[in-house]
């Protein structure tokens, strides 16, 4: 068990490696708002239509891309440099191999959607694998040690560098290389960075280190990986296969607009909240403490956010993305619905990797897989809204059952979970039922307007009914308290 000295030093580096993560993806927020605003108005549905295609199957080389490694190099208690210089060259290998077997593949890609373009755009994507090889383990010694100020300025500076190049391509007319180029030009600065300020330098790879727990761990993380691909990229193959590029431009766009903010919401937060609780996950009184309060942020932060996008989705649209993507705004309503409930809710693989519960993580990960799967099977029927719809009815069917089996012989039960949303919850539906009132009394007025005007409205109300609420003001306080100690560097 950790001694209060530990812990106390614990909750401060947290504290502040939240405050830093937090700043970190809130720039990154911006630098994907103008590169959604500017690349929506110079490139067409079609152009991000493509390069969904073949994201889809980048996206399944992808869950082999790490191997579960980083995951386990946070989590173990004792890691020694021998361990690390070993993930680090198995990393390199496996990034070898699938940018080799990609490429290798792209003639399959272009003909299952029908489209030559398909085996350069393919070939080129697969550089990515090997070019983020170099720095998994230097990003995750970073995390480690709750360095995320220096993730953060790797993170940031290929997120500008890629936006730079690929707004600058898109002006001269690249179309959908402006992507490509624009995506592996970021990601290379991304790890040259994450290399240098990390203080991990690898050595040559040796037997006897001990590799066969942290490979076993590794290797659930990644069955994981590969059944959760199917529940986030199935939509896109489906819709792809049967509803072509323009279609799928359009749902990719809607899911990317909805989600950004949250996960820039929830990934810092998990970020630092995965190595805090693999150190707690001796002491459950601290451990439970722990995941209410994450799981409080998260729910305070994201569930405002998709009841206000549910609300505004035709104005929203139409401000970032413009007037030729109002086919997105019923999709982008409709996943809303899920994604309200979605962040608060990721936080149960987290409990299980914290846990070091590897098996119980990807046997709760392959369930929900299979739903999901069926889900979109059965709504790609409908088109894109069709999806969406299933998306949503699988996720709240099954959220309850699913929790609970994750939380089965652990520090936590269904009542920490409820408990901490609760009052978020109450709050953001309230306010969405508010905007929505005042966005039927605006039918003819600018999207500019409404989407202004819905937005003070929802937030004077979501924050009224915060403090009306028993626990609620302090529960808003603490949130304020927190930030500013972390932005001080002070522990409260």
């Amino acid at each position: 068990m950790a001694t209060p000295t530990d812990l106390t030093d614990l909750k401060r580096k947290s504290v502040r490696g939240g405050a830093v993560s937090l700043a970190s993806q809130g720039a990154s927020l911006a630098i994907h708002t103008v590169s959604t605003v500017v690349l929506a108005r110079l490139l067409t549905p079609d152009d991000f239509g493509i390069v969904a295609m073949v994201g889809a199957v980048t996206a399944f080389a992808g869950v082999f891309r790490d191997l579960g490694l980083s995951a386990a190099a946070i989590q173990m208690k004792d890691l020694t440099h021998a361990q690390q210089s070993t993930l680090f060259w198995v990393n390199v290998a496996t990034g070898a191999m699938l940018t080799g077997g990609l490429a290798a593949a792209s003639p399959i890609v272009a003909w299952f959607y029908g489209k030559s373009e398909l085996i350069t755009l393919t070939i080129a994507l697969s550089l990515s694998f090997l070019i983020a090889s170099f720095g998994t383990q230097h990003g995750a010694s970073l995390a480690r040690n709750l360095q995320f100020g220096r993730l953060a300025v790797a993170t940031l500076s290929g997120a500008v560098v890629g936006l730079a190049v690929s707004i600058g391509l898109a002006f001269y007319g690249a179309r959908y290389w402006a992507l490509v180029w624009g995506g592996l030009a970021g990601g290379l600065t991304g790890t040259l960075l994450r290399f240098c300020l990390s203080e991990f330098r690898p050595n040559w790879p040796t037997r006897g280190t001990g590799m066969r727990k942290m490979l076993r761990f590794g290797a659930n993380v990644t069955g994981f990986d590969v059944v959760n691909y199917f529940a986030r990229n199935l939509d896109n193959i489906l819709i792809g296969r049967v509803w072509g590029d323009a279609v799928l431009g359009l749902y990719s766009r809607a899911y990317a607009l909805l989600m950004f903010p949250i996960h820039n919401l929830r990934n810092p937060i998990q970020s630092v909240a995965f190595p805090a609780m693999s150190k707690l996950q001796h002491d459950p009184v601290a451990f439970r403490l722990y995941y209410r309060r994450i799981t409080s942020l998260l729910a305070l932060l994201s569930m405002p956010i998709s009841a206000f996008f549910f609300v505004a989705s035709k104005p929203l649209v139409e401000v970032v993305l413009g007037s030729r993507w109002l086919g997105a705004a019923p999709i982008f309503s409709i996943l809303a619905f899920p994604a309200f409930i979605q962040a608060p809710l990721s936080l149960n693989g987290l409990v299980q990797l914290s846990l070091g519960r590897g098996t119980r993580y990807f046997q709760i990960g392959a369930v929900s897989a299979v739903l999901v799967s069926i889900g979109f099977c059965v709504g790609v029927g409908w088109g894109a809204p069709g999806v969406a719809v299933s998306y949503g009815v699988i996720t709240y069917a099954s959220f309850i059952p699913l929790l609970a089996w994750g939380f089965h012989k652990s520090p936590l039960c269904l009542r920490d979970f409820f408990s901490s949303i609760s009052r978020p919850a109450m709050a953001s539906v309230t306010a969405a039922v508010a905007a929505s009132g005042l966005r039927w009394l605006l039918p003819e007025a600018a999207s500019t307007t409404v989407l202004a005007s819905c937005a003070m409205v929802f937030a004077s109300v979501y924050l009224a009914v915060m403090s009306c609420l028993p626990s609620g003001r302090a529960e808003l306080h603490w949130v304020l308290k927190t930030l500013n100690s972390s932005l001080r560097g002070q522990t409260r």
